[in-house]
């Protein structure tokens, strides 16, 4: 994830329901927040595995998801590593679960979707800008 294209948090209830909000910081910013969900961000990416029967169980449960999704205005070729392969995609969304049952599930151009690395500090990292976006004066 980078800080060029938009971001977006999106929120699914159990019922199905999408709320999405656009990331916009305020211009006191303080940006190193941001930069921190980023590098917390990318350690997911930086090992994918196609996610086991057990990890797609537990997206069946109904609870409420957040996940921060990056949108690019122009395909953005990107390298993965997945099940061990290098993979180069052309990615236009990124979508990355930071609250819910699997947190660290990464959902690419909105159709692929596979497990990052389980990144104990994605949540608080997420929280803090959560914090900021919605607490600032």
């Amino acid at each position: 994830m980078t800080q060029d294209g938009s971001y977006v948090i999106l929120t699914v209830s159990p019922s199905g329901m999408t709320q999405s909000e656009l990331v916009q910081l305020p211009w006191n910013a303080n940006m190193a927040v941001m930069q921190k969900l980023l590098v917390e961000s990318s350690f997911v990416l930086s090992d994918l595995h196609t996610p086991t029967p057990q990890e797609l169980a537990q997206s069946d449960q109904p609870t409420t998801t957040v996940s921060l999704q990056a949108n690019y205005p122009q395909p953005k070729r990107m390298s993965f590593v997945v099940d061990g392969h290098a993979l180069a995609l052309d990615v236009q969304s990124l979508q990355i679960e930071v609250e819910g049952s699997n947190v660290g599930q990464v959902t690419i151009n909105r159709t692929m979707v596979l497990q990052g690395i389980n990144d104990p500090n994605l949540q608080p990292a997420f929280e803090e800008l959560d914090n900021m976006l919605h607490n600032s004066n």
